[in-house]
């Protein structure tokens, strides 16, 4: 059992005290986070102490970390903050639901997460304060680098390599054998078919908002086209006629 500071105060360390208590048993002790950021002594019923004082409320030496932060500035800030817990002596603990379903000998680092009902296939290595959050699937003989950020639902598949920071959004879907370049953002529900560049932006078709009002809709699941008025019908392209 270890007793785990939280760094952060917002959604996503919310979410972290969510999963120590349901998942694990370890004990949550507290939140911390940079100074200026602190908008209220306490969260959820626990304490919330400026970073730089961190290590004299809860030394390192009888407690640990765990970097609960979203993928800011493509990453860094999260990569910053785990760098400055390591050297203040701190053990990075990860949080790997009991839901997921992770192959023996996939390889997980420091401080990540991996959320429920995630699957991760053989021969996969997951890198170092990574984030895989619910439902993501990760096929076989992938590479996860240190500090990338996978949101809900993200389908890799065989012999993929995400480099570091990189950020995929989620839906999107990476082809088999693609490499995802450094920093590189891909948009939520991107299928992305070749290589990206680092720092490279990807970004899928929005949603297209028809000229149409829904009450219009003909009620194709009861009636059959000829039982519709001419001035209802709808096509694709959103034009009545």
């Amino acid at each position: 059992m270890a007793r785990i500071v939280i760094f952060g105060n917002g959604q996503v360390a919310e979410l972290a005290l969510a999963r120590i208590r349901r998942d694990t048993d370890h004990v949550a002790v507290g939140f911390t986070v940079d100074r200026e950021f602190i908008d209220a002594a306490t969260l959820h019923g626990l304490p919330v102490v400026p970073f730089d004082e961190v290590a004299a409320h809860w030394p390192p030496g009888s407690h640990s970390m765990h970097i609960a932060i979203g993928p800011t500035n493509v990453n860094r800030i999260r990569e910053e903050r785990f760098r400055a817990s390591k050297e203040m002596g701190y053990a990075l603990v990860s949080l790997i639901s009991p839901r997921a379903d992770i192959w023996p000998g996939v390889e997980v680092g420091e401080n990540c997460v991996v959320g429920d009902g995630c699957s991760i296939l053989p021969f996969t290595r997951i890198g170092d304060n990574v984030h895989l959050s619910t439902g993501c699937a990760v096929a076989h003989h992938c590479t996860i680098g240190d500090h990338a950020f996978l949101a809900p639902r993200v389908i890799v598949t065989g012999s993929v390599r995400i480099d570091p920071f990189a950020f995929i959004g989620a839906g999107a879907i990476l082809r088999d054998g693609i490499v995802v370049g450094a920093s590189s953002f891909i948009g939520a529900g991107v299928v992305l078919n070749t290589d990206a560049s680092p720092s490279s932006v990807y970004a899928a078709a929005a949603a297209t908002l028809l000229p149409i009002s829904s009450d219009r809709l003909p009620a194709r699941t009861t009636r059959s086209r000829r039982d519709v008025p001419d001035n209802q019908h709808a096509d694709f392209d959103g034009q009545s006629r």
